[in-house]
């Protein structure tokens, strides 16, 4: 049997299209299982290593099935305060979807363009891409042409996402933040699972906002620089100052595994959510700050680290999900 194998398939729950691809390893338990939805915002929707789920991809609620898994949060992660922001001049304004603000970008939930798998030995690798025209129904909300280019690329016990962000506009500023949301799933008790998120500073908060303050993150609402159990953590709060060199990392304590999330520097910051009485959390690398559009307009351009791309240019970063042994 080949090593790396891809397939096309339809969900159960959902009906949604999905590409599933294999990579096995010398071992049973290093096999892993990685599955996209290009038709639900090139989520990813399933990451199994050695038989053992670690994305929530699929919630069922009143008889309805929603995606989970992994959304792509692009080209504003997280929440923008009152769905709009000012830039150059001009207000990009967004359908309020969390009470008077705008939530997690304009691609989560949209079609994404695939290419043909490709397998190799050790790899085996699918590109997807969404672009920014006027064919797109959230056009009027952020017109401006650009393209946003994802290859998951996975091995056995790895997977990797590569990120490549293109301005295609001929005259306009491109300003973006990127980030992923993966919803992982707690085996045996909250107790069992511990965070470790090595960042340099908290961001202060109201209503879930940023304010653009950075506090010592002993003086947060958690320090997470060491690992530290799920047990009574109930956050939805944003870390900054992550690197490549200081990954975060979730320990599995009941499975002896853990998670290692390793990104470029170009991912500074971390949203964690760990709220009590879900059978998941997050840990959501993001290139920017929530509302980073409207703290880069205060000034506050090292807190937000918002993305201006000029007309033409381009930039890449990747962000890597390892799962091994304790």
């Amino acid at each position: 049997m080949a090593r790396c194998s891809f397939e096309y398939d339809r969900d159960e729950a959902t009906g949604y299209r999905i590409v599933r691809m294999r990579a096995d390893g010398d071992t049973p338990e290093t096999n892993t299982i990685a599955q996209i939805m290009p038709e639900m915002g090139s989520n990813l929707s399933r990451l199994a290593v050695g038989g053992t789920e670690y994305i929530y991809g699929i919630s069922e609620a009143n008889g309805r099935a929603f995606v989970l898994g992994t959304p792509i949060l692009y080209p504003t992660p997280n929440r923008v305060r009152d769905a709009q922001f000012t830039f150059g001049g001009k207000v990009y304004r967004f359908t309020p979807n969390n009470g008077p603000n705008f939530l997690h970008g304009l691609v989560r939930e949209e079609l994404w363009e695939i290419d043909e798998p490709i397998v190799g030995m050790e790899s085996v690798s699918v590109t997807t891409r969404i672009s920014f025209d006027a064919t797109r129904g959230f056009w009027e909300s952020f017109p401006i042409r650009n393209t946003l280019e994802l290859t998951y690329t996975l091995r056995a016990g790895t997977l990797r996402l590569s990120f490549t962000v293109t301005n295609e506009d001929s005259y306009q500023l491109l300003p973006f933040g990127l980030g992923i949301h993966p919803f992982f799933r707690i085996h045996g008790s909250r107790d069992d699972v511990r965070i470790q998120v090595p960042a340099e500073k908290w961001m202060e908060a109201e209503d879930l906002l940023p304010t653009g303050r950075l506090i010592d993150v002993e003086e947060g609402p958690a320090d997470l620089r060491e690992p530290t159990p799920l047990t009574n953590l109930d956050l939805d709060d944003v870390y900054w100052g992550l690197s490549e060199s200081r990954p975060q990392t979730i320990y599995y304590d009941r499975l002896g595994k853990k998670v290692v999330l390793t990104a470029a520097d170009f991912f500074t910051h971390s949203v964690v959510y760990t709220p009590l009485g879900h059978p998941y959390f997050c840990i959501e690398n993001q290139s920017s700050s929530t509302d980073a559009h409207n703290l880069y307009s205060q000034g506050l351009e090292k807190e937000a680290h918002l993305t201006v791309l000029p007309p033409g240019a381009s930039v890449s970063a990747w962000i890597e999900i390892a799962v091994s042994d304790l």
